[in-house]
């Protein structure tokens, strides 16, 4: 029996803590059906055959399908194509227009250095605690215990005290927990989280490096030039990241001068912007930044931010038309 657009749809999300959101679901079964109707089938596939898989895959292949879909809106009437045959390394997304192609590469931006070691070490302690066992906790609670408990926290939500909190009570706990306001991100539901940065830390230079090495991996599916007839472009969700943080990656870092007599600071950029470099120089046409329009959730469409290599000017125009792009960066512009 083929399986339906909502069977695959839950599949895909049930690993993630989304699984048991209806209006994920939803969306997500109506974006499958969508990009089945206009011809990218194997869009479905690739992201349920990689949900079976690492859960850690799973958002970079979320985005590809929001990307997908949110092309197929912008252009109904185009053709899209998802890792078409008769490449070695087939770009993500090609869009023919005319006698000229559009080869999109993806590449989603994931933590940073420092946040990828916090996030290995956070799931070796995970592990760790499993290896506990039961019999070093409360030996009386039992799963009849669960549902008192979430009770219990959600009662304790809605009050003002972040004291320390028993269950049952404080003369014989068999569980304790505390409730921390998030300092930053409003949040529609309780979240388990873990503490840490009590101290500054340098970022001078670790996103832009960050993006760079993503810029490395995705550049190496254009083994062609970009001319009037192939214009390649790397498409990246950026949600973590700003636009000065692409900005110094791709057009060089900001340098500001001060001039004697000179009351304005005077600002240019170091020759260490991704696209100055010689093997790059014409090869990329741009760089498009996303960002979800619905923050906080899997499946949404994006806001596109085109970073426009200078030598590649006269390609803007034709870019905007085709993958709707809400805002260029330029060299000369700062965020």
């Amino acid at each position: 029996m083929a399986i339906s657009f909502r069977q695959m749809a839950e599949e895909a999300l049930h690993r993630t803590m989304l699984h048991n959101s209806e209006t994920e679901i939803e969306n997500l079964t109506r974006q499958m059906e969508l990009l089945d109707q206009h011809g990218m089938s194997n869009l479905n596939q690739t992201l349920l055959l990689n949900a079976r898989g690492s859960t850690r895959n799973i958002p970079d292949f979320i985005a590809e399908h929001n990307f997908g879909a949110d092309l197929i809106r912008h252009d109904p009437q185009g053709v899209h194509l998802y890792e078409p045959p008769g490449y070695v390394r087939p770009p993500d997304f090609v869009l023919p227009r005319g006698n000229t192609t559009f080869y999109l590469q993806m590449k989603r931006l994931n933590h940073g250095e420092f946040e990828n070691r916090r996030d290995h070490m956070l799931r070796r302690i995970q592990d760790q605690l499993r290896t506990i066992p039961f019999g070093k906790l409360a030996e009386d609670f039992t799963e009849q215990d669960v549902n008192p408990l979430v009770r219990l926290i959600e009662t304790a939500a809605q009050a003002d005290d972040a004291s320390e909190i028993s269950y049952p009570d404080e003369c014989d706990p068999k569980a304790t927990f505390f409730l921390f306001d998030p300092r930053n991100t409003p949040l529609a539901h309780l979240t388990l989280g873990s503490t840490a940065d009590m101290d500054w830390r340098d970022l001078t230079g670790e996103a832009e490096a960050q993006i760079r090495s993503s810029l490395d991996k995705a550049i190496g599916a254009f083994t062609w030039n970009n001319d009037t007839q192939h214009v390649n472009l790397i498409i990246m969700e950026a949600d973590r990241y700003d636009d000065t943080d692409i900005s110094q990656a791709v057009f060089g870092e900001e340098i500001y001068t001060v001039n004697p007599g000179v009351a304005a600071l005077r600002t240019a950029r170091d020759t260490d912007g991704y696209f100055y470099q010689p093997q790059n120089a014409d090869k990329l046409c741009g760089v498009i930044a996303l960002r979800r329009t619905q923050r906080g959730s899997f499946i949404s469409g994006y806001r596109k931010t085109l970073y426009n290599n200078e030598r590649f000017e006269g390609y803007v125009v034709q870019i905007r038309q085709e993958v709707g792009i809400d805002e260029v960066v330029r060299v000369n512009d700062r965020p």
